[in-house]
C-alpha cells in the first residue's frame, strides 16, 4: 500500500487525524489533507491521486460539489478519470447511499461509504477492497485503455479520429455470460475496441461519442457484426452453439434496410438466427417511433432475439418494455454492482427480476463483481450473470476456448467479496 496516493477532504480535524493514523499504520505514506473543496480541486488538477476520501457534509458546498468538479474536469479533458472514492461521513444511511449513487453516476467506478467510527479492523477490510479494485483497474488499463489514476493525459478527438481511420485498429472483445447455478458459459456480449497506433487502447466511453459525432455508428455496427459472424463460424466448427449479442442504438436500428442487411449477412453463414441477439442500448429516452418498432418486430419475426439493455436507467424503460417484442432483459450494472451496499438498488434489482419472469423474459444481470453478488442474484431467482466477477472481456480466440470448457468447480472469479 506504500505507493497508494490518498487525498483526505474533511473539515473535521479529529476524524481526519484518526483516519490518517489508521491509513499510516496500514503502510500508506502518501496522504494529503484538504480542508476545503476549492483547495482539493486545485490539488487534483496538479497531482494524481488514487483514493479520494471525502466528508459528505463539507462546509463549502458539501462533498457533492467536489464530485461535480471532478466530473467536469474529466469532461473538459483536464483529468483522465475519476479516482476511487470513500465517503467518510457521519451522515445517515439514506444520505450516504444517495451520495454513493451520485458518485457512480458521475463516473466514479469504485465507491464506498463508512462512518467516522470505523475501527482498525474495518479499515483493514476496506483497504483490502481498495487493493482488489486497484488490481481490477490495472487490468482494465491493460485490456481496455482505462487509466488507473488521475493525471494521465486523455486522448484528444483528433487522436481518436486517427485511430478510427487507421486500418486494423477496430476489433471486438467478448464478455461471457454465465449460468449462475453452475458457472457454465451460456453466451457472450460483443464489445467494440479501438487501438491508437502509438498510445494503445482507447476507452469505449472516449471513442464511441466520436463515432456518433462522425456518423459512423452504422459502419461500426456492421464491423462488430462481421467479428461476431467469424466467431460463430469458428464455434460452429467446434460444435458449440451459443448466442452472441451486439449493441445497437435506436437510431442505428431505425436505419433504412438495416434488418434486410443483417438477415442477408447472417443467412450466408447457414447458422441459426437465434445465435444472434440485438441489444437496444439507450441511456437517454429514445423516441419510440414507427421505424424503431418496425425494425424490432421484423428482427423478432425473422428469428433473431432482442434484448432490452441497461434496463432501469432510461426514463422510458417501462414504456419500451411494454411496447417492444423483447426476448430478454439486461439489468443495468449501476444497480447490480451497488445492490449489496444500497437497499434501494437491491429492491430495484429484485423487483426487476420478478417483472422479467412475469413477462417470460430471460433476465441477465450485468455488473456481477463478486461471489456475494452471485449468491444474492441466485436467491432472487436470476439465472444469468455478466461482469468482471465472472469473466472480463476477452479476445474471440480465448472465448472460443472457454466456451468449450465445463467448469470443474463453480466460483466467481472477479474482484472478490
Amino acid at each position: 500500500m506504500e505507493n497508494l496516493n490518498v487525498m483526505v477532504v474533511s473539515g473535521s480535524s479529529r476524524d481526519n487525524e484518526r483516519l490518517q493514523r489508521m491509513l499510516s499504520q496500514a503502510g500508506i505514506r502518501n496522504i494529503r489533507h484538504c480542508g476545503h473543496i476549492r483547495e482539493a480541486e486545485q490539488q487534483l488538477l496538479r497531482e494524481p491521486v488514487d483514493l479520494l476520501v471525502c466528508d459528505i457534509q463539507m462546509p463549502d458546498g458539501g462533498g457533492a460539489e467536489l464530485i461535480a468538479k471532478v466530473h467536469a474536469g474529466v469532461r473538459r479533458g483536464e483529468l483522465a478519470d475519476a479516482p476511487m472514492l470513500l465517503w467518510h461521513s457521519a451522515a445517515g444511511k439514506l444520505l450516504q447511499e444517495s451520495h454513493v449513487r451520485l458518485a457512480r453516476e458521475a463516473g466514479f467506478n469504485y465507491v464506498w461509504a463508512a462512518h467516522p467510527t470505523m475501527d482498525d479492523g474495518e479499515c483493514a477490510q476496506f483497504l483490502r477492497q481498495v487493493e482488489l479494485a486497484r488490481a481490477a483497474m490495472a487490468e482494465a488499463a491493460r485490456v481496455n485503455g482505462v487509466p488507473g489514476r488521475l493525471g494521465t493525459r486523455p486522448f484528444s478527438e483528433q487522436e481518436v479520429i486517427e485511430a478510427l481511420c487507421s486500418k486494423g485498429n477496430i476489433s471486438i472483445d467478448l464478455q461471457p455470460q454465465v449460468r449462475l447455478s453452475d458457472g457454465v458459459v451460456v453466451g457472450a456480449e460483443a464489445l467494440a475496441r479501438c487501438m491508437h497506433p502509438t498510445r494503445g487502447n482507447i476507452r469505449p466511453s472516449v471513442f464511441l461519442p466520436v463515432v456518433s459525432k462522425l456518423g459512423l455508428d452504422l459502419l461500426l455496427f456492421f464491423h462488430v457484426l462481421s467479428g461476431v459472424i467469424s466467431t460463430q463460424q469458428a464455434l460452429n466448427a467446434k460444435g458449440v452453439r451459443l448466442p452472441i449479442s451486439i449493441n445497437a442504438s435506436a437510431a442505428t436500428l431505425a436505419s433504412p434496410n438495416l434488418v434486410r442487411e443483417i438477415t442477408m449477412r447472417w443467412d450466408k453463414t447457414k447458422l441459426e438466427r437465434s445465435l444472434l441477439v440485438i441489444e437496444l442500448t439507450e441511456n437517454l429516452e429514445p423516441e419510440i417511433g414507427l421505424d424503431l418498432m418496425v425494425a424490432l418486430n421484423q428482427l423478432r419475426a425473422n428469428g433473431f432475439d432482442i434484448a432490452c439493455d441497461d434496463y432501469g436507467i432510461g426514463i422510458s424503460s417501462l414504456k419500451m418494455l411494454s411496447a417492444m417484442p423483447f426476448s430478454s432483459l439486461k439489468l443495468d450494472q449501476l444497480f447490480v454492482a451497488s445492490m449489496l451496499e444500497s437497499s434501494r438498488h437491491y429492491e430495484i434489482v429484485r423487483s426487476s427480476i420478478l417483472l422479467g419472469k412475469e413477462l417470460n423474459l430471460q433476465v441477465v444481470a450485468e455488473g456481477v463483481e463478486s461471489t456475494r453478488h452471485v449468491k444474492a442474484l441466485r436467491e432472487m431467482g436470476c439465472e444469468t450473470g455478466q461482469g468482471f466477477g465472472l469473466y472480463r472481456p476477452m479476445a474471440p480466440s480465448r472465448y472460443i476456448e472457454l466456451a468449450r470448457q465445463v467448469p470443474e468447480e463453480w466460483s466467481a472469479r472477479g474482484a472478490g467479496d
